[in-house]
């Protein structure tokens, strides 16, 4: 016997708010600050410290920034919401997924024209003033419409982890040892996507500073440190021994470290990362959840005793789930 798949309700009420609206905000920014070209000076600035306008460049680059961006995050974003329509409705992570589509396009179209509104009608970008209030209005909006996207869109439905499998442990001898560990490392789709929209952001940020005398090597300095950090994130090792389960970065850095006398379950459980845990990558989640997120599918399941639960995407989940189940076994309650 099959099952149809539900429609996902209010399905035109998710493609306004979630695909038409955040692009129309971006875009309709985008005309009206190329209509005011001819007002502007050129350069235009394009960055501001405590002391005022410090960078300099193209108009076109303010002009076509919030676009780019958004329609990034939103085509990157409804690539892994495809599979929403099939469960019935969106997850709360999926919702909040959908609703930062509105505050970014807010944000980032509000302080773009707030920036170049400021500077119509000068001769030189070095006198614009200073552009902290519409940034602070493009953050309280988009916050706004966000929170009032979040009530016009159907409820959420529930998380729901599927194939959930206890295990048993191991066939040992209390004088036998056993250990086991694993390198994982992201699919090459999601790092595909990941790098694309590093880069993208990456590039958004140096173009909007390049001319300035302070804001240029603090982008590079923050760029190359992202770029580290996503590729120390990218690759885990995960070990099952007499010690416990611990899984760390390429780096050694980020490090999870559960102690075998704090194992209370373990499971074998199917992930679903932008359902379960709204993405991939070190995430957290609903129910005292934290999960290694690298593709979906298997993973392991740890539960503490205080009630905390560490899921970990990774091949031969099974096993590693009887080897901890073993050390767990062992170890003094």
């Amino acid at each position: 016997m099959t099952t149809e798949a539900r429609p996902m309700p209010g399905r035109t009420r998710y493609r306004m708010i979630g695909l038409v609206l955040p692009l129309l905000i971006a875009l309709v920014g985008a005309v009206m600050a190329a209509s005011w070209l001819p007002d502007l000076p050129d350069p235009v600035a394009v960055h501001w410290s405590s002391e005022g306008a410090d960078g300099f460049g193209s108009a076109w680059t303010m002009i076509l920034l919030p676009l780019g961006v958004v329609t990034g995050f939103t085509v990157v974003t409804q690539l892994s919401l495809l599979n929403a329509p099939g469960r019935g409705g969106l997850t709360s992570t999926e919702k909040i997924l959908v609703v930062s589509r509105l505050f970014m396009s807010v944000l980032l179209t509000v302080g773009v024209l707030g920036s170049l509104a400021v500077q119509r009608g000068l001769n030189d970008a070095a006198d614009a003033p200073n552009i902290a209030a519409p940034m602070i209005i493009g953050a309280v909006g988009g916050f706004l419409l966000a929170g009032a996207a979040w009530l016009a869109l159907p409820k959420a439905v529930p998380t729901v982890t599927e194939a959930e499998t206890a295990v048993e442990p191991l066939d040992l001898a209390p004088s036998e040892s056993v250990y086991w560990s694993r390198t994982v490392r992201i699919s090459g789709g999601v790092a595909t996507v990941m790098g694309l929209v590093v880069a993208l952001a990456v590039g958004s940020s140096i173009l909007a500073s390049i001319g300035s005398s302070s804001g240029l090597p603090v982008v590079l300095t923050s760029a190359g440190f992202v770029m580290v950090l996503s590729l120390g994130m990218s690759f885990w090792r995960v070990r099952a021994d007499r010690r416990g389960f611990a899984v760390r970065g390429l780096l050694g850095w980020p490090r999870v470290s559960i102690p075998a006398t704090e194992i209370a379950e373990v499971r074998v459980v199917q992930v679903n990362p932008t359902a379960d845990f709204g993405g991939w990558g070190w995430r957290w989640a609903s129910g005292n959840r934290t999960g290694i997120i690298l593709r979906s599918g298997e993973a392991i399941e740890v539960a503490r005793r205080n009630g905390k639960r560490l899921v970990v995407t990774v091949d031969d989940a099974e096993t590693a789930a009887r080897v901890l189940q073993t050390l767990a076994s062992r170890s003094p309650v």
